[in-house]
């Protein structure tokens, strides 16, 4: 099954969900003001920082990264907050059916109109999932795993505000954990077709019509190996700003998921690369800068700057 298979096919389960859950928040005590509810971490007594793999708003091939991934496998998950049991499916439901992208889930609801998602659980319900109505704040309710789509064993932990119609950065939502490393804004790449060249500061190249420019952008953490996702980016072209935005929250409209200034996932990734834009280079001397954070609001810039000969094509 294609990426786009699977993509479309947990994008309606999750909108089917999303109906759910607007029926099920009709109880008084979760339409009461945002309480400021301190979340706790899903997987504790580990040293998490090495631990995360992929941050909110990554690239996903055609569709934003909607949680946040911590590599274990048979480690208790804790709810991040007190809570009722929303909704589980876990494979021994139907162990016939193709296994789903999320392998087995457990979804909780809230004060505030907050749910918290909990994916790729191993084995068969916890007993708290399976006996109880509420779970507080740190109770076991599965255990980390490798089921569904899933390259190794980890959790994805997805965090939504609205009662779903929103889903939040869970970096800026638990407590803090070391970063050590800013942004590195490595490449910067003109892609003809299939085909891409790096472009270095300085380069001299010869183009016909416009091209898109993508960049290479990661947060290493706590160490070069990794490479996770930015929390704010912002490029400019020959000095003036062509795209800003951040990866704090997304939300649906119009059958898109949005980053809070509007933007699309087609609006901001390319060949799975930050898209600077699809950009017509003038004759002469080019400027693209490019300002980056990171989760933990560590910053990065730097400017590439291209010398363009036009050549006779299309414009």
């Amino acid at each position: 099954m294609g990426n786009s298979v699977i993509y479309r096919s947990l994008m309606a389960s999750f909108l089917f969900f999303l109906g759910l859950i607007s029926i099920y928040f009709t109880a008084p005590m979760l339409h009461a003001e945002d309480s400021k509810l301190k979340f706790e971490w899903p997987i504790k007594d580990l040293e998490l920082a090495p631990l995360i793999t992929s941050t909110f708003g990554e690239s996903r091939k055609d569709h934003f990264h909607n949680g946040l991934d911590i590599s274990s496998v048979f480690q208790p998950v804790h709810s991040m907050a007190d809570g009722s049991v929303l909704y589980s499916r876990y494979r021994e439901d139907d162990p016939f059916e193709d296994e789903r992208g999320s392998g087995n889930i457990v979804w909780l609801a809230h004060d505030s109109g907050y749910i918290s998602g909990y994916y790729h659980l191993a084995g068969s319900r916890h007993e708290n999932i399976r006996t109880k109505s509420k779970v507080a704040a740190g109770e076991v309710i599965g255990i980390s795993g490798n089921t569904g789509h899933s390259s190794g064993g980890h959790l994805h932990f997805v965090l939504g505000k609205d009662y779903g119609k929103t889903l939040l950065d869970p970096l800026s939502h638990l407590p803090k954990i070391e970063d050590t490393m800013p942004p590195q804004i490595a490449n910067l790449f003109i892609h003809v077709g299939e085909k891409f060249t790096n472009l270095n500061d300085g380069d001299n190249i010869n183009v016909s019509k416009a091209f898109p420019l993508t960049m290479s952008i990661f947060d290493g953490g706590v160490k070069n190996s990794q490479r996770r996702g930015i929390r704010d980016i912002e490029f400019q072209f020959n000095g003036e700003n062509i795209k800003k935005t951040n990866f704090m929250s997304i939300h649906y409209e119009k059958g898109k998921w949005l980053t809070e200034n509007g933007l699309s996932f087609e609006d901001l990734y390319y060949k799975d690369r930050y898209l600077v834009g699809i950009l017509n280079l003038k004759a002469g001397e080019n400027t693209i800068k490019v300002k980056s954070k990171d989760f933990s609001g560590q910053e990065s810039e730097r400017s590439f700057s291209i010398n363009i000969t036009r050549i006779s094509g299309e414009n």
